[in-house]
């Protein structure tokens, strides 16, 4: 495996294309550029609404942890929900936003990271 942003749940990548893209995106998902892009760039009264189950917490992965579901399987979901959440994003944006091309570019990370798992999810 390599070191990623999914260690942050304490899951690592394991095929040499998801190492290179969670790498990739563990760069972009800095705390600083979300902090930047997610939280300086927008308006105070600026929100999306989300659903529970479209938040994903550590105390989730490790009650699906006790429950065995595969450490695949956790790489999987981190994907569709964090991919989720910069998709609702997107749809809130004007083109002209300062974080218009942040968020496109972490769309096409998770975009690619997408075409990596559809290579070889069960």
């Amino acid at each position: 495996g390599c070191p990623g942003v999914l260690a942050v749940l304490g899951l690592e990548a394991t095929a040499p294309g998801e190492c290179e893209l969670t790498r990739l995106l563990q760069d972009k998902l800095q705390y600083e550029m979300r902090l930047q892009y997610m939280k300086h760039y927008f308006p105070i009264d600026y929100t999306v609404q989300v659903q529970y189950e479209e938040v994903l917490r550590p105390s989730n992965i490790t009650r699906l942890r006790n429950r065995t579901v595969s450490e695949a399987g956790l790489r999987y979901l981190w994907f569709h929900v964090s991919s989720q959440a910069v998709l609702r994003i997107r749809e809130v944006l004007p083109e002209k936003h300062p974080s218009w091309k942040y968020t496109q570019e972490l769309c096409q990370l998770f975009d690619a990271l997408g075409e990596e798992y559809s290579k070889y999810r069960q």
